[in-house]
């Protein structure tokens, strides 16, 4: 059982999709519907073999799912994007919107087994962890740094 890691990230889901910043680096990462499906029915409480098991009954024996999808659980855990949840009652309470994604496990389109994974960007990381009180220009105010000199 998983959620986000708040201590690090702020997560939203909007429109089957989820989108992650990370306010410690500055990057922020981008999930397909697949991946976005996979990480919403983790944060609803599913664990990696219940995941695993949707797949191989959609898919197939041969599809490679346990592999699948613990990288992606490896990779979520490595970039700080979840965390193992303290307790049963903990898991699936920080996105109410991760239930959706859940649904949508079931519902995926891929005809083969998705890759799971996401993009991570860090083209904005210097205005996303610009201060917005010290670090910015006065009359233009945030995103507009302050100029040096």
């Amino acid at each position: 059982m998983y959620v986000i890691n708040e201590q690090k990230v702020y997560a939203d889901y909007a429109e089957g999709q989820y989108i992650v910043l990370n306010h410690v680096t500055g990057e922020y990462y981008s999930f397909d519907r697949a991946s976005s499906a996979v990480l919403g029915a983790l944060l609803s409480g599913a664990d990696e073999s219940s995941v695993t098991a949707a797949f191989l009954e959609k898919y197939g024996p041969d599809c490679g799912a346990a592999q699948v999808v613990a990288k992606f659980v490896a990779e979520l855990l490595e970039a700080g994007i979840i965390a193992a949840a303290a307790s049963a009652a903990e898991a699936g309470q920080v996105i109410p919107e991760a239930e959706a994604g859940a649904a949508l496990l079931g519902e995926i389109a891929d005809k083969t087994m998705p890759e799971l994974g996401f993009e991570a960007f860090s083209d904005v990381a210097d205005l996303l962890l610009m201060d917005p009180i010290h670090e910015v220009d006065e009359e233009m105010g945030w995103p507009v740094p302050k100029q040096e000199g």
